[in-house]
């Protein structure tokens, strides 16, 4: 089989969700290539890599032909958004190309939610041609077959649950010191709690921890932080499987609600020891393989941090959390989903 995903942006980390669904495509054996209209060059993380090569912008300005969308048999939009769905609903009605959608964040409750209120009138004025884009994918949406990448976003669109996959490289490095370094890998926005992590890690550092964060040092970087900017795919990977703590720290907000970070993964693949808040789907994600506390609470990072300075027991939540990934997410378990959704669009032949 041949497919085609359509990101909304080369240059986007939602390019990290496209690349989980290449590699299932590449452990069948298939072809496959990914287009975009827009991103003048791929994702930082994914830059040189096999994957970047099977990269390509197209004009949005005018519908390719089907061998400028590598001849798929199945053209899969890789997000719900004006930006991906939509072009790729048109390329496929005027193609006869089957379509299916992935879905992987909460895109459309952050386009139309009003949680704060305050900021409704901005929205608005400053929001309304995205707004009726979103309202339009809203519609087109219906009967078209879809991923969704955990069951929150299952909860609310249906279709094939398939997660976040990573392939098993092994273990990490093992738990031995009494000093633990702690690391936050991915972007660093506010609804991701990076905030929180750092008052508690900051309360912590007399006991020996730090904290280890993929971003750009700010004004007020303590010494006992490393911010090391943004990082390759490899060096995010190897960032993970060299800490001894890994921390997702999300807030119980709109943007964090219905997220599944690609790092959580990562993290529990190499054994490290975990801890995320009660933001749905994180829960659900680690199933007993990490600890799970109060969004926003200091106080409770604090309390679940301080023991895990004990390398034995970062081991045994290591181990079991390793478990729980190699069960889950690896590219291997997931591979007949994705090949039993991708076969049943193609055969259905749904066009947006």
């Amino acid at each position: 089989m041949r497919v085609t995903f359509f990101s909304d942006d080369l240059s986007s980390n939602s390019l990290g969700r496209v690349y989980c669904l290449w590699r299932l495509a590449d452990a069948l054996g298939w072809e496959s290539s990914v287009v975009s209209t827009r991103g003048d060059e791929v994702w930082g993380p994914l830059r040189g890599t096999a994957f970047a090569d099977r990269c390509h912008r197209l004009d949005a300005e005018s519908t390719p032909n089907r061998e400028q969308l590598g001849n798929p048999d199945l053209l899969i939009a890789v997000k719900p958004l004006p930006s991906s769905f939509l072009p790729a609903a048109d390329w496929s009605r005027a193609l006869g190309i089957p379509l299916l959608v992935d879905i992987d964040d909460p895109d459309l409750e952050m386009q139309f939610s009003w949680e704060r209120p305050i900021r409704r009138l901005g929205r608005v004025l400053l929001r309304a041609p995205g707004l009726r884009g979103s309202r339009i994918v809203r519609k087109r949406l219906d009967g078209v077959p879809r991923f969704v990448s955990n069951p929150w976003l299952q909860s609310r669109y249906g279709g094939t649950l398939l997660p976040h996959v990573r392939d098993d490289r092994g273990p990490g490095a093992s738990h031995t010191s009494t000093q633990p370094r702690i690391a936050f890998v991915g972007t660093n926005q506010p609804h991701k709690g990076v905030a929180v992590l750092r008052q508690a890690v900051t309360e912590l550092a007399g006991e020996g921890f730090r904290l280890t964060v993929t971003d750009a040092p700010p004004a007020d970087a303590a010494p006992h932080e490393d911010w090391v900017g943004r990082t390759s795919m490899e060096e995010g990977l190897d960032l993970v499987s060299r800490s001894d703590i890994v921390v997702i720290p999300s807030l119980d907000a709109v943007h964090a609600r219905g997220q599944l970070p690609v790092k959580l993964i990562d993290a529990m693949m190499y054994g490290r020891a975990i801890v995320v808040t009660d933001v749905d789907p994180l829960p659900w994600a680690v199933a007993g393989g990490g600890l799970v506390i109060r969004a926003g609470s200091v106080s409770a990072l604090v309390a679940a941090l301080r023991p895990l300075a004990e390398p034995a027991e970062r081991t045994r939540l290591g181990n079991i959390a390793r478990e729980v990934a190699v069960s889950r997410y690896t590219v291997e378990k997931n591979r007949e989903a994705f090949e039993s959704a991708c076969t049943a669009a193609v055969a259905s032949g749904v066009r947006s």
